[in-house]
Order: C-alpha cells, then structure tokens, then sequence
C-alpha cells in the first residue's frame, strides 16, 4: 500500500509594522512654536497575531526503508572465482595422479582384486587379473621375457650338428654399404692345435673344454676379414673363456690365396653368446700382419652377423624341443 501523502500546512500571514497616529495639526494663524507641547502617547499595544488554524496530519505508520544494497565489486569475485577454479583443478590432476599410482602398484604386485555384489546383495568373490601364462609363452620372473639364446646355454638342449657351412651360409654379406664374398670355410678340431688360433689363445679355449672352432673368411677388395666361433659344453665354459681372453683368431685365407693375420698386428674382436665363444679378426688380402682400415670399420658388423646367425640357431633348438609341435630343421642358416 502506498504512504499517504501529507497535507500541505496554509502559511501564516507576515505582520506588517503598525505606523505611527498622525498628530493633530496647530490653529490658524498660531506660530508654531506656541503650540502647546504635546504629550508623548505610549505606545498602543499591538495585538497579538491570532493564532493560525493548524491542519491536523494524519499520522500515517512509518514503512521501514529498505537498506542499499551496496554494488558487489566484480573484480574482486572474479578473482576469487578463478583461484577458486585453479585450486579445485591442482586438486583433481593430484587426485587422478594418486589414483594412478595406486592402480600401476597394485598391477606391479601382479594381481587386482575387485569386489562386488550380486544382484541379490550377497558378495561376489574376489577376482584375479593376473594373466595366465602359457607354458608356451612362459617368461622370467618379474614379466621380463626369456633370453632367446637360452636353447644354446647347453649342449644337452642344442644337439645340432656343428657345420660351418650351415652356420656361415650367406656367400655374401653387406657391410657398411660394400658386399663381402665369402672365400673359404673352415672347421678346426681340436681348439689348442695352433691351426686357428695364436697368441694364446688356443690355450685359454682349451682350458674351459672347447670342442672346434669354426671359421669363414669374407674378403671386399683387397680387406680381408675372418669370423670364428669356438664351442663348449655348457654357457659358464664360454664366459669364462671370453674373460681370459688373449691372443687373437688367425686369418683363414682361400686356397691359393696369401696367409693374413697369422700373428699379432692385424685388429679383431671377440664376445660370447650361450656355449659360444665368437671372433673376428681383420687384415689384408694382399697377406701379411698389417691392419686394413677398410676391414677393421666392418669388424662390428661381421660380429653382428656371427651373432644373428647364433640366435638363429638358437631358436631353430628350440622348435626341435620335445613335445613342442613344428619342429624346424635342426641346422642354423
């Protein structure tokens, strides 16, 4: 409802200023000096104002005012909302960060366990998301896959005849962009005869049981190199071997051809792999004791591929296991 409007008071009239009574004037023909003294008349009372009617207001109930809002400083609450969005998203990325962390440990133990209900309430039993692993398939512990030169690690699980042909069976080979020509393969029995090997080291082979070397030589030009793989029984006869190793492999040069690296002074290297000790060693066609630069930057790659031709090896022993079905040749090529 609205407030009454109040009723305009009349103003009151000013009070004009009362004049003084006009004196009476003297006779005729009396100078004016002998006009007898008037008396001084008091002052007449004024009458007082009369009182003006008042209008009588209504005195209407008073309507509460309601208190000004003040306006909200904008600024102020985007600011706020912001750092308010900042903080609430630092907290999801630490949430989903946790919950990560707790997820990828719970996988590493290997096994997740997830609880649930059925539909008529009652608890369902916990469920195993460890995978089952095949014998087939089987790894090491910890998930890491096996060793693919665990078939070579023994001679009982690596019956394979030795051949120098079957294991250096390319007759040429590509190395740092040039083709090597194999010229001539070799199988020498025993390790410490001296044909094979110099410096020694038909010695250190023989000492940890080696059986044969077998050797292939791969000539580019006039670079000659010579690869050869030593064979014992078991994988700690090799490693043993290859940390006393001395001396060097001897070049093994084609029928006709000049000796190289027949003692020290050409460049070689040497590893192992399972039961097998592995050699190259680099030199000149052309004979003699000298290093060939050619020869000594392809000596990795020749290493390289004596090792591939091991892993092959490796896995064709492992096809011919018994009880595992697609048996492959025994030879590796």
């Amino acid at each position: 409802m609205p407030a009454a409007q109040p009723v305009a008071q009349p103003i009151p009239p000013v009070p004009q200023p009362v004049a003084p009574a006009p004196q009476p004037a003297p006779p005729v023909g009396q100078p004016p000096h002998a006009q007898p003294q008037a008396q001084q008349q008091p002052p007449q009372p004024q009458p007082a104002p009369q009182p003006q009617p008042q209008w009588h207001l209504q005195q209407q109930p008073q309507q509460p005012v309601p208190p000004q809002r003040a306006e909200p400083d904008w600024g102020a609450l985007a600011d706020r909302n912001e750092a308010e969005g900042k903080r609430r998203r630092r907290m999801r990325v630490i949430g989903v960060v946790a919950a990560v962390a707790v997820v990828g440990g719970l996988a590493a133990g290997g096994v997740v366990l997830l609880n649930g209900k059925k539909d008529d309430g009652s608890p369902t039993a916990a469920k195993s998301t460890q995978p089952v692993v095949s014998p087939s398939t089987s790894g090491t512990p910890g998930g890491q896959p096996e060793d693919p030169s665990k078939p070579i690690w023994e001679a009982a699980t690596d019956p394979a005849p030795q051949d120098a042909g079957a294991l250096f069976s390319a007759p040429q080979v590509t190395i740092n962009g040039a083709t090597w020509n194999r010229t001539v393969v070799a199988l020498d029995s025993p390790c410490w005869d001296g044909n094979s090997t110099t410096g020694g080291l038909g010695k250190v082979l023989g000492d940890q049981g080696c059986q044969q070397v077998l050797r292939a030589t791969y000539v580019s030009g006039e670079s000659a190199v010579t690869v050869g793989v030593a064979v014992f029984d078991r994988k700690l006869q090799a490693e043993t071997a290859l940390k006393n190793f001395t001396g060097q492999l001897k070049g093994a040069p084609a029928a006709g051809s000049p000796a190289f690296c027949a003692g020290a002074g050409c460049t070689g290297t040497h590893n192992s792999l399972g039961r097998y000790g592995y050699f190259t060693v680099e030199g000149s066609a052309k004979g003699g004791n000298a290093p060939d630069a050619t020869a000594t930057a392809a000596a990795s790659g020749f290493a390289e591929h004596v090792k591939g031709q091991l892993l092959k090896r490796a896995k064709a022993a492992s096809s011919a296991a018994p009880g595992v079905q697609g048996t492959a040749p025994a030879s590796a090529g």
